[in-house]
C-alpha cells in the first residue's frame, strides 16, 4: 500500500491552478465591435490607398476630358472625396471649380459650391470664414433644392459653434439658431431623405420623440453599406439619440459602428474616435482609449480640423497619465506572472520525473515477481514429479511387503510421512498460487494508479501550457490588456480542476479501500453514521479521514487540500471523535482500516 500512498500524495502536489475567461453574453456584440474596430484600424492604410487611387483616377479622367459639363462633374466628385478627408484639398478644388465659367452655366451649381465651401470651413473649425461665406448667399433667391443644402449647412455650422463655445453664454444662442435652421429644413426636405433623418428626426428626438426617429434611422442604416459617409453619420446620430435617452449600451455600440465606418471610408473629419476614446476611458480600457485618442488627434491634424484637434487635446493629458500608470502596473504583473509560471513549470517537471521514476520501479518490481512466480512453478513441477516417484516406490514396496514385512512397516511409516509432506507441499503450492494472484492484482492496481496519475499530470501540464501560451500571446499582442487582466483575476479553472481532482482522489481511495465508507461508519455510533448524497463517492469529512488513513494527517496540509481553514479541520476531527464509539482510539482505528 505504500506505493499507493505515494501516488495519492503526488496527486496532491501535481494539482495546477489556472484562470477562466467568462464572457458576459450581454457584452458579446460590444466586444465583437471593439475587436472589429481594432482589425479595421490595422487595415486603415489600405483604405486610404484606395481613396487616393480613386482620386488619382478622377484626376486622370479630368485631364483627358474635353466636355466642360463632364469636367465639372469630375471636379465635384474629387471635392466629394476630399471633403471628409482633407479640408485644404477640398477648398482648393471648390475654389478652382468656382472660377470655371462652365459652373455658372448650370443653374444653382455656383451657389451649391459656395454652400459646400461654407460646410468645409465649418468642419475645419474656420467659423469666421464659414459665417462670412454663408451670409453672402442671398437666401431669398434660392430654390427649394438649394435651400435644403443651405439649411443643412447652417444647422451643422451652428451646431459646431455651440459645441466649440459650450462654456460661454453664446452657446445658447448658437443652439437656438441650429434648432431654427433644423426646423426650416423640415419645410423644404422630404421625409426619408438623408438630411431629414440627420437633422429633422434628431430635432424630434431632442424634443421628446426619440422612438419614431430611431425607427426611421434603423431602417435607413440597415439599407446602407458600412464604409460610406452616410453610414457613419447615421450611426453617429443614433448613438447621440441613445445617449440623450440614457441608454449607454446601444450608444456605445452605434458609436463603435460609426468609428468602424469612418476607418473603412478613410474619413479624417470625425468625432467618433474622440467619443470612443472617452467611452473606453470611462470603462477602464486605458490602452484603447489612448490609442483611439491618438488616432483622433492625428486625423484632426491631417484634415486641418481645428475644433476637433482642440476637443481631443483636452482629453489627452488625462488619458496619457492613466495610460502610463496602467503600463507600469501591467509590467509589474507580467514579471510576477513570469516568475510564478516558471516555478509551477519546475514543480510539474519534478513531479513528472518522480512519477516516471516510480513507474519504472513498479515495472522492475513486476518483473521480479514474474521471475519468482516462474521459479515457484518450476519447483511445483519438480515436487509433482517427486511425488510421482514416491508413489512408484510405494507400489514397489507393497509388492515386496510379503517378503519384507518388517521393512514394509518402516517403509509404510516413511510413505505416510512422505504423503503428509506431499500434502503440505501441495498446500504450499496453492498458497503460492494465491499469493501470486494477489501480487498480479496488486501490480495491475499499481499500474492503474500510475496511469491515472500520468493522465492527470499530463492534463494538468497541458492546461498550464495552454494557459501560459494564451497569456504570452495576449502580452505579445499588446492590444488585449483588458482580456489579460480578466484572465489573471478569474478563478474558473481553479474550481474545475479541484472538482476533477476530488473525483480522481475519491476513486483512488475507494479502489484501494473498497469498503472504506462502511468500515468508517462502523466506527461511529449508529445514529451518527454518515449518509452520502446521490452521486457522491466521498464527502468532505470522509476525504479528511481518507487522508489520515493514507498517512497525511498534518492539519495545515489537509486544510490546503480541502480548501478550508485549519480551525475547520480541528472542528471536523473533534466532532467526529465525539460521534465515534471509541473516541480515544478513533483515529488509530481509522488508520487501520484495510
Amino acid at each position: 500500500m505504500k506505493i499507493s500512498h505515494v501516488l495519492l500524495a503526488a496527486l496532491l502536489t501535481a494539482f495546477v491552478v489556472a484562470c477562466r475567461n467568462n464572457v458576459d453574453p450581454d457584452r458579446i456584440e460590444y466586444e465583437n465591435l471593439c475587436a472589429t474596430l481594432d482589425e479595421e484600424l490595422a487595415k486603415s492604410k489600405e483604405y486610404e490607398d484606395e481613396k487616393l487611387n480613386r482620386i488619382a483616377a478622377l484626376r486622370r479622367e479630368y485631364d483627358l476630358s474635353t466636355d466642360k459639363l463632364h469636367s465639372t462633374e469630375l471636379i465635384n466628385k474629387i471635392i466629394y472625396e476630399f471633403e471628409a478627408y482633407n479640408a485644404d484639398s477640398a477648398l482648393y478644388y471648390i475654389s478652382y471649380n468656382l472660377q470655371r465659367p462652365a459652373v455658372k452655366a448650370v443653374p444653382g451649381q455656383y451657389t451649391r459650391l459656395l454652400i459646400k465651401r461654407a460646410d468645409v470651413y465649418a468642419h475645419a473649425g474656420l467659423f469666421a470664414d464659414a459665417l462670412s461665406t454663408i451670409q453672402a448667399i442671398p437666401r431669398d433667391s434660392l430654390g427649394n433644392d438649394v435651400l435644403e443644402d443651405y439649411y443643412a449647412t447652417c444647422s451643422v455650422m451652428y451646431q459646431f459653434l455651440s459645441e466649440y463655445t459650450n462654456e460661454h453664454e453664446t452657446a445658447k444662442t448658437y443652439e437656438q439658431l441650429r434648432s431654427l435652421y433644423a426646423d426650416s429644413l423640415r419645410m423644404v426636405t422630404k421625409p426619408g431623405t438623408l438630411n431629414y433623418l440627420l437633422f429633422v428626426t434628431t430635432e424630434e428626438a431632442r424634443n421628446g420623440q426619440p422612438g419614431f426617429a430611431l425607427h426611421q434611422l434603423h431602417e435607413r442604416l440597415d439599407r446602407t453599406r458600412s464604409g460610406t459617409r452616410e453610414y457613419s453619420m447615421l450611426a453617429s446620430t443614433m448613438a447621440y439619440i441613445y445617449k440623450t435617452r440614457g441608454m449607454i449600451s446601444p450608444h456605445n455600440r452605434f458609436l463603435l459602428k460609426s468609428a468602424i465606418s469612418d476607418v473603412q471610408g478613410a474619413v479624417k473629419e470625425n468625432m467618433s474616435f474622440r467619443e470612443v476614446a472617452a467611452v473606453m476611458f470611462k470603462a477602464g480600457d486605458v490602452e484603447r482609449a489612448h490609442r483611439y485618442l491618438q488616432k483622433s488627434i492625428a486625423d484632426a491634424n491631417f484634415y486641418s480640423a481645428l475644433m476637433r484637434h482642440s476637443q481631443s487635446s483636452k482629453m489627452l493629458p488625462m488619458i496619457d497619465e492613466a495610460y502610463s500608470t496602467r503600463q507600469t502596473e501591467l509590467s509589474g504583473r507580467l514579471r510576477v506572472l513570469a516568475v510564478v509560471s516558471g516555478v509551477l513549470s519546475a514543480v510539474l517537471l519534478v513531479t513528472l520525473f518522480l512519477t516516471i521514476k516510480q513507474f519504472r520501479n513498479l515495472r522492475r518490481a513486476k518483473d521480479k515477481v514474474s521471475r519468482a512466480n516462474e521459479e515457484l512453478s518450476r519447483v511445483s513441477e519438480q515436487l509433482k514429479e517427486t511425488n510421482g516417484e514416491l508413489k512408484a516406490k510405494n507400489e514397489e514396496l507393497n509388492e515386496l511387503s510379503t517378503e519384507l514385512k518388517a521393512t514394509n512397516s518402516a517403509l509404510s511409516e516413511k510413505n505416510a510421512e512422505l504423503s503428509r509432506m506431499s500434502e503440505q507441499l501441495q498446500a504450499a503450492n496453492s498458497e503460492l498460487k494465491e499469493r501470486n494472484a494477489e501480487l498480479r492484482e496488486l501490480s495491475r492496481t499499481k499500474e492503474q494508479y500510475a496511469g491515472l496519475f500520468m493522465e492527470y499530470s499530463s492534463s494538468a501540464i497541458s492546461t498550464l501550457q495552454r494557459y501560459q501560451l494564451s497569456l504570452r500571446n495576449l502580452a505579445m499582442r499588446g492590444v488585449e490588456r483588458e482580456a489579460l487582466l480578466k484572465k489573471l483575476e478569474s478563478t474558473s479553472i481553479y474550481d474545475r480542476l479541484f472538482k476533477d481532482f476530488y473525483v480522481k482522489f475519491d476513486e483512488a481511495v475507494l479502489n484501494i479501500y473498497p469498503s472504506f465508507v462502511e468500515k468508517f461508519n462502523a466506527l461511529l455510533r449508529p445514529d451518527e453514521q454518515i449518509t452520502l448524497k446521490a452521486g457522491e463517492l466521498l464527502n468532505t469529512e470522509l476525504r479528511l479521514f481518507a487522508l489520515i488513513r493514507i498517512g497525511i494527517d498534518d492539519n495545515e496540509t489537509v486544510a490546503q487540500f480541502l480548501r478550508c481553514t485549519i480551525s475547520t479541520i480541528y472542528t471536523y476531527r473533534s466532532k467526529m471523535k465525539r460521534r465515534s464509539i471509541n473516541p480515544e482510539t478513533f483515529e488509530n482505528d481509522v488508520r487501520n482500516i484495510s
